[in-house]
């Protein structure tokens, strides 16, 4: 493996544990030897597990903006799709969430997630000029919420339907 190729492969490698078993499953010293290398090898690029688990959320962000770049910019459309996201990758979307962990990264994740916040911001006030910025963010928590219990499955132990879930917090 070339050696500019490892960093990639390091958040490949991290991605299928953090998919495969969670959060708590990523740690420098699986993600190497799934690698292959010295447990040492990947601490040149990410210096500790909290710079790793920044770095794989960046890519997560990245991944959560290419879903919603794929369908219409507007709420109905772009709630579907974070809760599809995290019915999907109900692991990633924990990562996501995780500010505890996140915080001291260095990976700069803020510059990956705040448009997601803005382009849902954007979404809702173009359909709903008279909102003020916190009615957008109410309605967001809301569809958070909803992409919460799905990812834990929790809907289903419920017996909500989250479609009639979603109309409720988007109706205006």
């Amino acid at each position: 493996m070339a050696e500019d190729e490892l960093p990639r492969q390091l958040l490949v490698a991290a991605a299928r544990i953090l998919e495969d078993s969670g959060i708590e499953a990523v740690t420098i010293r699986e993600t190497a030897r799934r690698c292959g290398v010295s447990h040492g090898a990947p601490r040149r690029y990410f210096p500790s597990r909290t710079a790793l688990l920044g770095h794989l959320a960046k890519r997560i962000a990245g991944d959560l903006t290419a879903e919603l770049d794929a369908t219409e910019n507007a709420p109905l459309p772009l709630a579907r799709a974070y809760i599809a996201f995290a019915a999907d990758r109900p692991h990633a979307f924990d990562l996501l969430l995780r500010h505890d962990l996140l915080e001291d990264s260095g990976a700069g994740l803020r510059s990956a997630t705040l448009p997601l916040l803005e382009r849902w911001r954007g979404a809702w006030r173009a359909g709903n000029p008279a909102a003020t910025e916190t009615e957008a963010l109410a309605r967001l928590t809301g569809v958070h919420g909803i992409a919460t219990l799905v990812a834990h499955r929790t809907h289903e132990v419920l017996g909500l339907d989250t479609g009639e879930l979603l109309a409720q917090v988007l109706a205006s």
